[in-house]
């Protein structure tokens, strides 16, 4: 088996879903749903906390969130929380290399390489095109690094959530867009990342941070409101932009580039069969 991003996404999957319903105190009667894009099928894949995989259209789960967003007819059970994990190979190093920031001053030290090669379709990186994605107010973007460097750790009986560091995009300095090469450097495996070429320090979080981020944000957000901010991520992901009108036609190429990200793209479901109505 081979340590590539894919298997790592696999890795933390179900014990960021127990984080989620740990951290949320959801009781047993509550259903928690994650969707997931699929580019390949233009549709959402969701898997239920026992993994019963179940497929429902772009268009439709679209439906249910508008549905969700304008309804002010009763209290909402339902719950809507989206965010962005591009997972990310990362390499220990036991030597200094050219590009090690004079900040790193221990080996073995760690690395990971950003995607900044633009596609020659949209003409934009996956790096700025996660870049262009933060700056939407509603999402929270994340690289996802694992601290793991053997193939024998992905068979521990227990998966250790302190093993992933979130380097939070936001503290990124630049969008990098110059085609060139770039890393992301952590001094030690719980430590903040360090942002090249030009070295700068970021700001990396363990999962259960992100959590407490995310409840933090839902506590101050109605059930519509929080539909409303997810299908505001969704429509700018699918390629209609939040500002339809002010989107140039120079842009259009950007957008459909965003839904080649999407797959990062995780929108949790929270329904509440017991809520008061």
């Amino acid at each position: 088996m081979t340590l590539n991003e894919t298997v790592f996404e696999m890795h933390f999957h179900r014990p960021l879903i127990d984080l989620f319903r740990r951290e949320c105190g959801l009781g047993v009667n509550t259903a928690i749903n994650f969707y997931k894009y699929s580019p390949q099928k233009e549709a959402f894949i969701g898997f239920d906390q026992a993994f019963a995989m179940t497929e429902q259209s772009d268009q439709e789960f679209y439906q249910e969130l508008r549905d969700a967003a304008m309804n002010r007819g009763y209290r909402l059970r339902t719950t809507y929380i989206a965010y962005f994990l591009q997972f990310k190979v990362v390499s220990r190093l036991m030597r200094r290399q050219p590009k090690t920031p004079s900040q790193i001053a221990t080996n073995p030290h760690f690395r990971s390489s950003l995607d900044t090669t633009r596609n020659e379709r949209s003409g934009f990186s996956q790096h700025e095109l996660l870049f262009d994605l933060n700056r939407n107010a509603n999402a929270f973007v994340y690289y996802a690094c694992p601290m793991i460097f053997d193939k024998a750790d992905l068979y521990a009986t227990k998966v250790d959530l302190d093993l992933l560091r979130l380097a939070d995009i936001s503290s990124c300095p630049s969008s990098h867009c110059d085609n060139e090469k770039h890393y992301i450097y952590f001094e030690n495996p719980d430590s903040d990342p360090i942002w090249c070429s030009e070295p700068v320090v970021g700001r990396a979080l363990a999962p259960v941070d992100l959590v407490e981020q995310i409840l933090a944000q839902l506590r101050t957000l109605s059930q519509e409101e929080s539909a409303s901010q997810v299908l505001k991520i969704l429509e700018y992901v699918r390629g209609y932009g939040s500002d339809r009108e002010g989107m140039r036609n120079s842009l259009t190429e950007k957008y459909a580039g965003l839904r080649s990200v999407a797959d990062t793209l995780t929108i949790l479901r929270l329904h509440h069969p017991n809520s008061d109505e």
